[in-house]
C-alpha cells in the first residue's frame, strides 16, 4: 500500500500546532508567576492573542482564494513557530501583549490553512480524516503539556522550554511542507466566491461555538485554576492539563468508531453532558486529584463536538463543502479564542471559580443543543435531534 504522504504530513502540521499551543497553555501561569499577573491582565494578554487571530483568519481566507490553501500553509507554519520563540522573550507586560497577539495571528491563520487544506486531503483521497487530525492536534496539546511539566519539575526556565521548542517544530515543519497538495482547481474557484453562512450551517455553527468555547476557556485557564485556588505546584498544575489532553486524544481517536455506533445527536448530548459534569466537579471539588479526574471527564467530552460538527457541515450541499467547513471553522474558532479573555473579565468581577462555571454552562448548551434545533436530510440539513 502507498504512504498518503500528503495526509501524513498534514497530521504532523496538526499535531504542530497542537504542540505550540501546548507549550503556550502550560506556560501561562509561569507567565503569571514571573510578571506578577492579576487575573484581569492575564484576560488583557489573551485579548490581544484573539485580537490577533480575528484580524489574520479573514485575511487567511482571502490569500488561500487567490493562490491556495499549500502555500498558505507554509507561510503560516513557519510564523507560527517564529512567534512562539518571539513568547519566550516577553519580560515584560507589554511585550507578552504585543507578542501574545502576533502569536494569535500566527495561529489563526494556520488554523484556517491547515483546515482548508484538510478539505483539500480529503476530496483527494476520498475519505474522511477529520477525527485523526483533530486527534493528532490534542496529542500535539499533550505534548506540549507534558514536557512543559517534566522540564519546570526540573528547573528549565520558559524561555529554555519556548525557545527549544520553536526550534525543534521548526525543524520538523520544514521536512513536512514540501508534500502539502494543491486544491483542484474547480474547489479553489469554490473558496474564492463570499459566500454566507445558511440557516442550517448557522445552527451547527452555535453547538460549534460553545464546544470550542469551552475548549480555549480549559486550554488558558485550568491550569490556572489548579495553580492559583487549588494550591497545585507549577509541575503538578501542567500535569493536570496534560491530564486533560490525554482524554481528549484518546477520546478522539475513537471518534469514528463512535460515529459508526451512535447517532451524531447522542454523541453530542453525551459530550455536553461530560463537559457539564466534568467541569463541574472540578470547581467544586476540594480535591487536587477529583478536580483534575473531572478535567479527564472534560477532555472527554469536548474531544469529538468539532470533529462531528465538521462532518455534518460538509455535507452542506447549498454552499459546498469548503465553503461551508471554513465559516463553520471561522465562527467556532471565535469561541475557542473568545473564552479566555471573557473568563479573565469575569474573575475580576466574581473571582476565578464562578468564572469558570461559564465552561459548565457551555456544556449544558452543547448538551440541549441537539434536542432543541434540527437539520432537514436535503443538503446538510442532517437530522441532529
Amino acid at each position: 500500500m502507498r504512504i498518503q504522504w500528503p495526509k501524513w504530513a498534514l497530521a504532523y502540521l496538526f499535531l504542530a500546532d497542537g504542540t505550540g499551543f501546548g507549550l503556550w497553555a502550560a506556560h501561562v501561569p509561569v507567565f503569571k508567576q514571573n510578571l506578577h499577573l492579576s487575573n484581569g491582565a492575564l484576560s488583557r494578554v489573551l485579548l490581544s492573542l484573539v485580537g490577533g487571530a480575528i484580524v489574520t483568519m479573514p485575511i487567511t481566507g482571502h490569500l488561500i482564494a487567490h493562490f491556495n490553501s499549500r502555500t498558505v500553509v507554509r507561510v503560516a507554519a513557519l510564523c507560527y513557530v517564529v512567534m512562539l520563540a518571539f513568547l519566550a522573550q516577553a519580560n515584560s507586560f507589554g511585550l507578552l501583549v504585543l507578542f501574545a497577539g502576533l502569536y494569535g495571528g500566527a495561529k489563526g491563520a494556520l488554523d484556517v490553512s491547515v483546515n482548508a487544506q484538510a478539505v483539500a486531503v480529503e476530496h483527494h483521497y476520498g475519505r474522511s480524516s477529520t477525527s485523526l487530525f483533530q486527534g493528532c492536534w490534542s496529542v500535539g496539546g499533550l505534548i506540549g503539556a507534558g514536557v512543559t511539566s517534566l522540564l519546570l519539575k526540573h528547573g528549565m526556565t520558559l524561555r529554555f522550554n519556548l525557545s527549544a521548542g520553536a526550534i525543534i517544530l521548526a525543524a520538523t515543519v520544514l521536512a513536512m511542507l514540501p508534500v502539502l497538495i494543491v486544491e483542484q482547481r474547480k474547489e479553489h474557484e469554490a473558496k474564492a466566491r463570499l459566500v454566507l453562512p445558511d440557516a442550517a450551517l448557522l445552527r451547527l455553527a452555535l453547538i460549534a461555538f460553545f464546544g470550542l468555547f469551552a475548549e480555549g476557556a480549559i486550554g488558558d485557564w485550568a491550569a490556572v485554576y489548579l495553580r492559583s485556588n487549588m494550591g497545585a505546584s507549577l509541575s503538578l498544575a501542567a500535569a493536570g492539563y496534560a491530564t486533560y489532553a490525554i482524554a481528549m486524544a484518546s477520546a478522539r481517536f475513537l471518534g469514528e468508531w463512535l460515529t459508526r455506533r451512535f447517532e451524531d445527536r447522542t454523541i453530542l448530548i453525551g459530550s455536553g453532558l461530560l463537559i457539564a459534569l466534568g467541569f463541574g466537579c472540578t470547581l467544586l471539588s476540594p480535591s487536587l486529584a477529583a478536580a483534575v479526574v473531572g478535567l479527564a471527564l472534560t477532555g472527554m467530552g469536548v474531544a469529538n463536538i468539532f470533529p462531528v460538527i465538521v462532518t455534518l457541515a460538509g455535507r452542506n450541499k447549498k454552499m459546498g463543502t469548503g465553503p461551508a467547513i471554513s465559516a463553520l471553522s471561522t465562527i467556532g474558532y471565535f469561541g475557542f479564542l473568545a473564552g479566555p479573555p471573557l473568563i479573565g473579565w469575569l474573575a475580576v468581577v466574581v473571582g476565578l471559580q464562578w468564572a469558570l462555571g461559564m465552561i459548565v454552562l457551555a456544556g449544558v448548551i452543547v448538551a440541549a443543543g441537539p434536542v432543541i434545533l434540527s437539520m432537514k436530510k436535503e443538503g446538510v440539513e442532517v437530522k441532529v435531534c
